[in-house]
């Protein structure tokens, strides 16, 4: 079946009608899940990686593996990712993880692996990174390693815009955005979420459309 689960951040008080969702799809098995982070620079001692741990722990049995998306060179490993039940990809800065992504040539396998049948929890920045490409990251991201190709996973037809209750003063610029481009736009709260599965879109929380300029809830 697959889905993928789209979260702004975790908190102490995620949405519980998200919470309750993401238990029952991950109710059956202990899973699998593989651990792709933007980037491992900015975390050697894996402080954040621990943390996402606990918090999943909430959400589903899982077993975890950790990847080095900046030390990638073994195809063994890049094969194991694929054989697991889950991919969680982490936050961070989203041109940064889009980058790693191409240069570890995982863009195709990961369209490959949700046609498939698996499912990927994308955070902030991993969940930015499933719309067909990560313009909105200019809302809040800055462009560290200067791409000319903006291009992403396109698994899903709209853009994300996390951590809403912090970068809501974007409106008029996501406005302006949405009327340019065409796109729509969900923002969405720390704590809250969007899930896709079976061809749905499920909102959880605070969720706004944005969409030729104009705003509603979702």
């Amino acid at each position: 079946m697959g889905a993928l689960i789209l979260l702004s951040e975790f908190t102490e008080k995620d949405n519980i009608n998200l919470k309750l969702k993401i238990k029952e799809i991950f109710l059956d098995k202990k899973y699998t899940l593989s651990y792709i982070p933007s980037k491992t620079e900015t975390d050697k001692k894996l402080r954040h990686f621990e943390n996402t741990k606990d918090r999943l722990n909430e959400y589903g049995d899982f077993k975890y593996e950790y990847f080095d998306i900046d030390d990638f060179c073994d195809l063994n490993k890049t094969e194991k990712i694929f054989k697991s039940d889950v991919i969680y990809l982490s936050g961070g800065n989203t041109y940064y993880f889009l980058n790693n992504l191409r240069k570890r040539y995982l863009i195709t396998r990961l369209r490959k692996y949700i046609k498939n049948g698996g499912y990927i929890i994308g955070l902030s920045a991993g969940a930015i990174m499933m719309s067909k490409d990560i313009s909105s990251a200019q809302f809040g991201d800055d462009d560290i390693v200067g791409l000319s190709n903006l291009s992403s996973l396109a698994l899903v037809d709209f853009d994300f815009m996390p951590h809403w209750n912090e970068h809501s003063h974007y409106l008029d610029d996501i406005i302006k955005y949405s009327n340019k481009t065409g796109n729509t736009i969900y923002t969405c709260n720390d704590g809250d979420g969007i899930i896709v599965m079976n061809n749905k879109l499920l909102f959880y929380g605070d969720i706004n459309m944005i969409k030729e300029g104009e705003i509603r809830q979702a």
